[in-house]
């Protein structure tokens, strides 16, 4: 009897958990000047120049190719501009790093 109480305990916690994860989203207004917020298999996170974007973002079919008509500057070899989050982002295809983030009027990002 012990045992089944434990175990009933037991699966209770593990239901909670994923809930408990959930808890950690960043929203809009956590996100520091020249950041964006970016969702990621259902998790929201404050992204900038410098840090891992997603790993669907460096992905070749998720690239903007008419880049020039959006007035952005050419990206270099393995880079690619990608949209999150209604901005356009140049991001590393090999790391998956920031390098840059603009708004649609194609301004930079925090500066």
């Amino acid at each position: 009897m012990r045992s089944l109480i434990s175990a009933s305990i037991m699966a209770g916690f593990l239901c909670v958990i994923p809930f408990a994860a959930q808890a950690d989203d960043d929203k809009p207004g956590d996100c520091k000047p020249g950041q964006i917020l970016a969702e990621s298999m259902d998790l929201s996170s404050c992204y900038g120049n410098g840090d891992k974007a997603p790993d669907q973002y460096t992905r070749e079919e998720v690239a903007i190719k008419d880049w020039k008509a959006k007035g952005l500057p050419q990206p270099d070899e393995h880079e690619q501009w990608v949209q999150i989050s209604g901005h356009y982002v140049l991001v590393n295809r090999v790391n998956a790093v920031i390098k840059e983030i603009r708004t649609q009027n194609t301004k930079v990002k925090g500066k």
